[in-house]
């Protein structure tokens, strides 16, 4: 332990007075956390809840659309059509060539939302450096509001899906959930010191995007047979996010102080050179500029080999030898989120006692390659069940980065870095859902793991790429101490 590290755990009534007593908090720390998260689960059900509805509505409507006979709705339900289905017979010629439309429309949305997501992003929370933090969290909470109530105004009245399209590049143009991600983070860097008490919180931010998605992928199925509509359970997820805009403006606390705000009014040009500062010139003195880059890298590989999984374990589990249903599919994308979720938490704690952040790191990746590798290697449910289990703490590299980076930037340049991460993240989120799929139907005809396998090349570079980031680390910080 340093000097500095040993100052900083003898002295928490003078950390507290210099981060609390300025902002002026209405309510203990943890209770604000609490709030923050809240509004970080009420914007990621929304939006998971909303990708499953849409995801069904649009087979519903390109079915009607195409094949107005048909029930669309028993065929979508049914738990067998992968795997038993005639595939003679005209049927099932139809569910292909819907099940194309289908995907084809996922891919336009997926586009239409992070393309101008990735601009947005970069700027939001870069920007709450110097008009605070409020107003930024509220930005993308009304875009995924919007949508949300625009598709389910569409589904009301039955208007053309394609038309669904641009309702995602509104949420797009708001930032969608990755710029709320990054403001989550700046509140926390406002209110912590450099340190473990971070880390656990930006795990904890983390652990409540799977919360939402544990209770909205669990939850979203059972209520489209119950209200036997789409609507219904679309403007659910619309009054969740809506608690999440009041939460923002009437309980949530403003934690940038005026002495910690940036002076400089930029352009966006000229933000978004200062969101890539830390790659490009020796911006902080708590960090060298090579470890910014090593470590965005090791986010980028562990982005891949996490993020793009959830869009191919559906068709994977539903085709043979598996045959799983909706519901059956449901509950392992929950059981696979409390895994990641839960599983980063219980890490943090366990190796903060002997260990550091970038070590915690390198046991993501490692979990990240054993459950991929036995996802691929399925033959049986039992494997995809293990591959859940070994899948405990796989995101948890993604904080530890977050941690590390925001460990190593000045105060009045925290919404610049996790801006800049939060651009990274949605170009990996875009990235790792296209080339996952690309991959798997290219290598469907002789290996359906292929794309696992190499999710897990993905987690091993990551691994790589950790311990040399220790070793120089170590290097860096010898050639420092004075001899």
């Amino acid at each position: 332990m340093t000097v500095n590290d040993e100052n900083s755990e003898k002295s928490p009534l003078l950390e507290s007075k210099v981060l609390f007593g300025e902002i002026k908090l209405k309510y203990s720390k943890w209770v604000a956390y609490s709030i923050v998260m809240l509004i970080v689960f009420s914007q990621c059900y929304s939006v998971i809840s909303s990708l499953y509805i849409m995801n069904q509505y649009a087979y519903y409507a390109f079915m009607k659309e195409k094949y107005p006979t048909r029930n669309a709705i028993q065929i979508a339900g049914r738990s067998d059509s992968a795997c038993s289905v005639n595939t003679s017979i005209v049927e099932y010629k139809q569910q292909i060539v819907v099940q194309k439309l289908t995907s084809e429309w996922n891919i336009y949305c997926t586009l239409a939302q992070n393309i101008p997501a990735v601009l947005i992003s970069m700027n939001l929370a870069s920007y709450s450096d110097v008009y605070g933090r409020k107003p930024f969290f509220l930005v993308p909470l009304i875009g995924t509001f919007v949508k949300n109530l625009a598709c389910s105004l569409g589904i009301y009245f039955k208007i053309s899906i394609q038309w669904f399209i641009g309702f995602y590049v509104i949420e797009g143009s708001t930032g969608i959930w990755a710029s709320t991600l990054s403001m989550a983070f700046c509140f926390v860097a406002d209110t912590t010191m450099p340190g473990k008490t971070r880390s656990l919180v930006i795990a904890l931010i983390e652990t409540s995007i799977g919360l939402g998605s544990i209770i909205s992928t669990s939850l979203s199925g059972y209520l489209i047979q119950w209200t036997d509509s789409y609507m219904y359970p679309e403007l659910l997820s619309v009054i969740i996010v809506t608690v999440g805009i009041i939460l923002a403006v009437f309980v949530l606390p403003e934690t940038l102080h005026p002495s910690r705000k940036r002076d400089d009014q930029v352009t966006i040009c000229q933000n978004m050179r200062n969101v890539t500062e830390c790659y490009t010139s020796e911006f902080s003195p708590l960090g060298k500029r090579w470890m910014f880059i090593l470590l965005i890298l090791i986010f980028i590989m562990s982005a891949f080999g996490n993020l793009g999984r959830p869009n191919v374990e559906q068709i994977y589990q539903m085709n043979s030898p598996f045959c799983w249903d909706s519901v059956r599919i449901g509950w392992y994308a929950a059981m696979r989120s409390m895994a990641w979720s839960f599983g980063s938490i219980i890490i943090i704690k366990l190796f903060h006692i002997c260990t550091t952040d970038d070590v915690i790191a390198v046991v993501g990746c490692i979990t990240c390659v054993a459950s991929a590798i036995l996802e691929g290697i399925a033959t049986t449910d039992l494997y995809l069940y293990l591959a859940a289990g070994a899948s405990i703490g796989s995101v948890v590299t993604l904080p530890m980065v977050r941690s590390i980076m925001s460990k190593m930037t000045p105060p009045h340049k925290q919404g610049s870095i996790f801006a800049g991460v939060a651009a990274v993240e949605v170009i990996c989120n875009m990235g790792a859902s296209v080339s996952a799929n690309a991959i798997y139907d290219a290598t469907l005809d002789f290996n359906k793991g292929m794309t696992f396998f190499i999710m897990a090349g993905y987690g091993g570079v990551g691994i790589i790429l950790c311990l040399l980031f220790i070793s120089e680390k170590k290097k860096t910080l010898s050639d420092l101490t004075p001899k």
